[in-house]
């Protein structure tokens, strides 16, 4: 998943570009949405795992280009969207990586995000996962996540360390987990092949993991857990 923060004052601005991420882009996550230059600078200084932000030249408080200079450790990429072009340049020498005019045309989003997004994934792979609950995120590395465990419409995430609730279902993690590291064993767990110990295997099956948890393995799912272990 690509880590986004989309910063504009505008209600139909904003709902414009969650639209147009949710049709063209799946993949990037909002993390939030900000309507202001304080509120922005604090969140994005205190997220490093984001990857891209998209940024309006004029918001309250300030402008994007204020918001963007003042980022301590910048390691994402930035879009502004503005209808202000004679920004163009102030925003370029402020290391955004695109500028989009509104009103903005499929066509031409989809050609920027797409020219940012290939640089993003070209210049690393995310190695951690933002966990939300209740408007906050725990940002936690992908090998020190032993197993997701289902409650409901929530999810248990056991780490090498903690217990972490997340408001989101196991659906939602198995889509965007890393597929060679975590693999879906049971409707109620996903596993970090990682850190298995031991699999027993029978009709069904069972993993112990290192914490000396043993998780089962559906009946249905056995054949395609075997062939995903033999490729690894």
């Amino acid at each position: 998943m690509i880590n986004c923060v989309i910063v504009e004052d505008e209600i139909a601005g904003q709902q414009i570009l969650l639209n147009k991420l949710k049709t063209h882009f799946p993949e990037c996550e909002v993390l939030a949405i900000i309507d202001n230059k304080v509120e922005a600078i604090q969140f994005i200084n205190a997220n490093p795992s984001i990857d891209l932000v998209f940024l309006d030249v004029q918001i309250k408080g300030g402008t994007g280009i204020d918001v963007l200079s003042s980022i301590e450790n910048k390691t994402f990429e930035a879009i502004f969207v503005t209808a202000f072009d004679q920004y163009a340049i102030d925003a370029l020498n402020a290391s955004a990586s695109y500028y989009l005019l509104k009103p903005i045309r499929d066509e031409t989003f989809k050609k920027g995000v797409s020219l940012v997004l290939s640089k993003i994934n070209k210049s690393s792979v995310s190695n951690t996962l933002l966990i939300p609950y209740k408007g906050s995120y725990n940002s936690i590395k992908y090998d020190d996540i032993i197993y997701f465990e289902s409650d409901g419409a929530y999810t248990n995430v056991i780490t090498k360390h903690e217990r972490i609730l997340s408001s989101k279902n196991l659906g939602y993690y198995e889509k965007i987990l890393p597929k060679e590291q975590f693999k879906r064993s049971h409707h109620s767990y996903v596993v970090n092949v990682k850190h298995m110990e031991l699999l027993i295997k029978s009709r069904t099956g069972i993993l112990r993991m290192i914490t000396g948890k043993e998780i089962p393995i559906a009946q249905r799912r056995m054949q395609e857990f075997m062939h995903f272990l033999q490729e690894q």
